[in-house]
Protein backbone atom coordinates (compact mmCIF):
# COMPACT_ATOMS: atom_id res chain seq x y z
CA UNK A 1 0.00 0.00 0.00
CA UNK A 2 1.29 3.40 -0.54
CA UNK A 3 2.68 5.38 2.02
CA UNK A 4 0.15 8.34 1.63
CA UNK A 5 -2.86 5.82 1.47
CA UNK A 6 -1.14 4.58 5.36
CA UNK A 7 -1.21 7.60 6.33
CA UNK A 8 -5.02 8.03 6.08
CA UNK A 9 -6.40 4.58 6.13
CA UNK A 10 -5.61 1.71 7.87
CA UNK A 11 -5.21 -2.19 6.09
CA UNK A 12 -8.16 -3.07 7.57
CA UNK A 13 -10.23 0.16 7.27
CA UNK A 14 -9.10 -0.41 3.19
CA UNK A 15 -10.18 -3.96 3.39
CA UNK A 16 -13.39 -2.89 4.84
CA UNK A 17 -13.82 -0.10 1.72
CA UNK A 18 -12.98 -3.11 -0.83
CA UNK A 19 -15.95 -5.43 0.49
CA UNK A 20 -18.27 -2.71 0.99
CA UNK A 21 -17.58 -1.50 -2.76
CA UNK A 22 -17.69 -5.34 -3.77
CA UNK A 23 -21.01 -5.62 -1.78
CA UNK A 24 -22.20 -2.56 -3.75
CA UNK A 25 -21.07 -3.54 -7.02
CA UNK A 26 -23.24 -7.31 -6.44
CA UNK A 27 -25.66 -5.11 -6.33
CA UNK A 28 -25.45 -2.91 -8.87
CA UNK A 29 -24.83 -6.57 -10.60
CA UNK A 30 -28.04 -7.51 -9.30
CA UNK A 31 -30.37 -4.50 -10.12
CA UNK A 32 -29.01 -4.70 -13.70
CA UNK A 33 -29.45 -7.85 -14.39
CA UNK A 34 -33.11 -8.47 -12.88
CA UNK A 35 -34.08 -5.20 -15.24
CA UNK A 36 -32.14 -7.49 -18.08
CA UNK A 37 -34.43 -10.21 -17.11
CA UNK A 38 -37.81 -8.19 -17.14
CA UNK A 39 -36.66 -6.30 -20.35
CA UNK A 40 -36.30 -9.81 -22.10
CA UNK A 41 -39.67 -10.62 -20.44
CA UNK A 42 -41.54 -7.81 -22.00
CA UNK A 43 -39.80 -8.45 -25.25
CA UNK A 44 -41.47 -12.28 -25.43
CA UNK A 45 -44.96 -10.41 -24.47
CA UNK A 46 -44.60 -7.70 -27.37
CA UNK A 47 -43.36 -10.67 -29.74
CA UNK A 48 -46.63 -12.90 -28.76
CA UNK A 49 -48.43 -10.01 -28.97
CA UNK A 50 -46.60 -8.80 -32.42
CA UNK A 51 -47.51 -12.43 -33.47
CA UNK A 52 -51.50 -12.30 -32.50
CA UNK A 53 -52.11 -8.89 -34.47
CA UNK A 54 -50.09 -10.77 -37.20
CA UNK A 55 -52.30 -13.41 -37.23
CA UNK A 56 -55.19 -10.83 -37.21
CA UNK A 57 -54.01 -8.90 -39.77
CA UNK A 58 -53.81 -12.00 -42.05
CA UNK A 59 -57.83 -12.78 -41.32
CA UNK A 60 -58.65 -9.74 -42.31
CA UNK A 61 -56.86 -8.95 -45.58
CA UNK A 62 -58.45 -12.45 -46.07
CA UNK A 63 -62.21 -11.23 -45.58
CA UNK A 64 -61.11 -7.95 -47.32
CA UNK A 65 -60.24 -9.74 -50.23
CA UNK A 66 -63.07 -12.05 -50.32
CA UNK A 67 -65.25 -9.01 -49.60
CA UNK A 68 -63.18 -7.17 -52.90
CA UNK A 69 -64.26 -10.30 -55.02
CA UNK A 70 -67.99 -10.30 -53.84
CA UNK A 71 -68.42 -6.22 -54.40
CA UNK A 72 -66.69 -6.75 -57.47
CA UNK A 73 -69.01 -9.85 -58.72
CA UNK A 74 -71.89 -7.82 -58.23
CA UNK A 75 -70.82 -4.31 -59.64
CA UNK A 76 -70.22 -6.63 -62.67
CA UNK A 77 -73.36 -7.78 -62.55
CA UNK A 78 -75.31 -4.37 -62.06
CA UNK A 79 -73.15 -3.32 -65.23
CA UNK A 80 -74.58 -6.00 -66.79
CA UNK A 81 -78.00 -5.45 -66.05
CA UNK A 82 -77.91 -1.29 -66.81
CA UNK A 83 -76.42 -2.60 -70.26
CA UNK A 84 -79.58 -4.97 -70.79
CA UNK A 85 -82.02 -1.96 -69.03
CA UNK A 86 -80.34 0.63 -71.94
CA UNK A 87 -80.90 -1.49 -74.67
CA UNK A 88 -84.32 -1.99 -73.20
CA UNK A 89 -84.49 0.87 -73.34
CA UNK A 90 -83.65 1.93 -76.61
CA UNK A 91 -86.11 -0.43 -77.92
CA UNK A 92 -89.01 1.28 -76.08
CA UNK A 93 -87.97 4.98 -77.15
CA UNK A 94 -88.47 3.36 -81.39
CA UNK A 95 -91.80 1.88 -80.16
CA UNK A 96 -92.85 4.98 -78.26
CA UNK A 97 -91.65 6.99 -81.32
CA UNK A 98 -93.63 4.56 -83.74
CA UNK A 99 -96.70 4.98 -81.51
CA UNK A 100 -96.63 9.08 -81.74
CA UNK A 101 -96.35 8.58 -85.73
CA UNK A 102 -99.33 6.67 -85.79
CA UNK A 103 -101.11 8.75 -83.51
CA UNK A 104 -100.22 11.96 -85.15
CA UNK A 105 -101.26 10.45 -88.37
CA UNK A 106 -103.86 9.26 -87.17
CA UNK A 107 -105.41 12.57 -85.66
CA UNK A 108 -104.28 14.59 -89.25
CA UNK A 109 -106.55 11.73 -90.59
CA UNK A 110 -109.41 12.28 -88.59
CA UNK A 111 -109.50 16.16 -88.49
CA UNK A 112 -109.72 15.93 -92.09
CA UNK A 113 -113.05 14.23 -91.44
CA UNK A 114 -114.44 17.11 -89.82
CA UNK A 115 -118.78 16.83 -89.30
CA UNK A 116 -120.31 20.00 -90.98
CA UNK A 117 -121.45 22.30 -88.60
CA UNK A 118 -125.33 21.54 -87.59
CA UNK A 119 -128.15 24.13 -88.22
CA UNK A 120 -130.07 25.49 -85.64
CA UNK A 121 -133.37 24.26 -84.76
CA UNK A 122 -136.26 26.26 -85.65
CA UNK A 123 -138.44 27.23 -82.57
CA UNK A 124 -142.23 27.12 -83.38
Amino acid sequence: MSKRLEAVFSESQVMMLVEDFNSNLKLVFEGISAIDKKLDDKAADLQEGIAVVDCKVMGLSKRLDSVEKRLSDEIAAVKADVAKVKADLAIVKVDVAEVKADVSAHRNNTEMHTALPKRPLKRA
